[in-house]
């Protein structure tokens, strides 16, 4: 279709031009994830689904959730955002100390500069802040320890509790940092709850994370389990056609169940899918069957194609 470039985005963590909110099998009512989450934050941190821990293979969208969430949480309830993508052998406490002063301090800047230093009672860390100071000036050479990043998000949750709003520090694939550091972050987060402080954390990782949690009984209860699994045929199809329709295009109904068929419930299929046949689409206006059938060839031939 040489009219218009296709919507879809088929790479891993590429967020996609429409983000489905899958369903939250666990949660108390037929919500989605995010809007669970949202409804969580409002409620704060007495609601079990406060802190969330959500599980998933690869190319299944956990990326793309904890996109979403930020943007709902900003935009809805004015939260500030710290996210953190774990990496393989590197302590987590320096970078997410860090993106959680910097996202505060972009998120509330205003806020921060009406309630003026003397105003509120802080800890020192976040009269630094406030200050202007970078916080890393406190942690020296060998960074935080983890009692200097519970101070630090206590702090931060003194500040978010009288602003009148909130904080949510995301781990996305957490399971790539220590095991050790990984169980401290969960301590961390029923300490701040049990406080009552405004400050979520969101983790995603693979599905043998969910195992190890399951046996550390004594933190896992503060965590709120989400399996995040494949997108049933009601989503695929919101997924290729609501992009297509903002761009007045339209999906033939063979073409859409034949791409849905094909993709299995991957979301990255999904994108992929949709990508190869509006690419190979004709007409201006119209993904046919025989687009679809073009498309699903297409991927075929390389490796990216995945077996139901």
């Amino acid at each position: 279709m040489s009219s218009c470039p296709p919507p879809y985005r088929p790479l891993r963590g590429a967020d996609p031009p429409h983000f489905v909110d899958r369903e939250d099998p666990q949660d108390f009512g037929a919500a989605g994830i995010v809007a669970s989450a949202i409804r969580a934050y409002t409620s704060g941190p007495c609601d079990p689904r406060f802190h969330r821990l959500v599980i998933g293979g690869q190319a299944m969208g956990k990326t793309a959730l904890l996109r979403a969430i930020s943007r709902e949480a900003t935009r809805r309830l004015g939260w500030a955002i710290a996210v953190y993508r774990c990496r393989p052998k590197e302590r987590a406490l320096r970078p997410v100390s860090t993106a959680v002063w910097q996202s505060m301090r972009r998120q509330w800047s205003s806020e921060l500069a009406r309630s003026g230093r003397g105003v509120l009672t802080l800890d020192h860390a976040v009269q630094e802040w406030v200050a202007g100071c970078p916080p890393a000036a406190d942690f020296g050479e060998t960074g935080p320890s983890w009692a200097t990043l519970k101070q630090l998000l206590e702090g931060a949750g003194v500040l978010s509790r009288a602003l009148s709003r909130g904080l949510v520090v995301m781990f996305d694939d957490v399971d790539r940092l220590g095991y050790s550091e990984v169980e401290s972050l969960g301590h961390l987060a029923r300490a701040l709850s049990r406080d009552c402080l405004p400050v979520a954390f969101v983790f995603t990782g693979g599905l043998q994370l969910e195992e190890r949690f399951a046996r550390a009984r004594n933190f896992s209860g503060s965590l709120w389990p989400t399996r995040l699994g494949e997108l049933d045929d009601s989503d695929a199809r919101e997924a290729l056609v609501v992009p297509a329709a903002d761009r007045g295009v339209e999906f033939q109904e063979d073409a859409l169940e034949l791409l849905c068929g094909a993709a299995c419930g991957s979301p990255l299929e999904v994108q992929r899918l949709g990508f190869a046949a509006w690419s190979a689409a004709r007409d201006p206006g119209l993904v046919t069957a025989a687009d679809a059938r073009d498309g699903v060839s297409l991927l075929a031939l390389g490796t990216t194609s995945r077996a139901c």
